[in-house]
């Protein structure tokens, strides 16, 4: 089964709006992919929840439970310095270290690298597309 690391926006993106990014995340609640995630990424997520949308207290805490309950987590060891945004490099730290098969993102940072040690860096839409080539 492919495994999948999302990006920070991925989530936000995926918890506010419809499209691509909230398809994605209910193809990992529905166990069609696996959710590779790391701490850092939900604590940068629970962050931008709480700074930039005033989400309650509450409502943030439920996602971290409920994240940190659906995806397999992994906390590197090693840290990268790839990309000058840190967040980026904890999403490229979590894919290598999970083994994961693709990351996807809304990132221009993150997108312009195209691939990172041989996992592909891609928008959501491309995950949903690649879903519907194996139905």
């Amino acid at each position: 089964m492919l495994k999948v690391v999302f990006d920070s926006n991925i989530y936000i993106s995926a918890l506010l709006f419809d499209g691509p990014p909230r398809q994605i995340l209910e193809l990992a609640m529905r166990h069609q992919v696996i959710l590779i995630a790391s701490d850092d990424i939900i604590d940068e997520t629970a962050k931008k929840l709480r700074e930039k949308f005033s989400w309650p207290e509450h409502k943030i805490q439920q996602f971290v439970r409920q994240t940190s309950k659906l995806a397999e987590l992994y906390n590197p060891k090693v840290k990268l310095s790839v990309i000058e945004d840190e967040a980026d490099n904890r999403v490229l730290e979590c894919a290598v270290e999970g083994k994961a098969h693709i990351i996807i993102s809304g990132d221009n940072h993150l997108l312009r690298l195209k691939s990172y040690e041989n996992i592909p860096i891609q928008k959501p839409k491309y995950l949903t597309y690649l879903m519907e080539q194996k139905d």
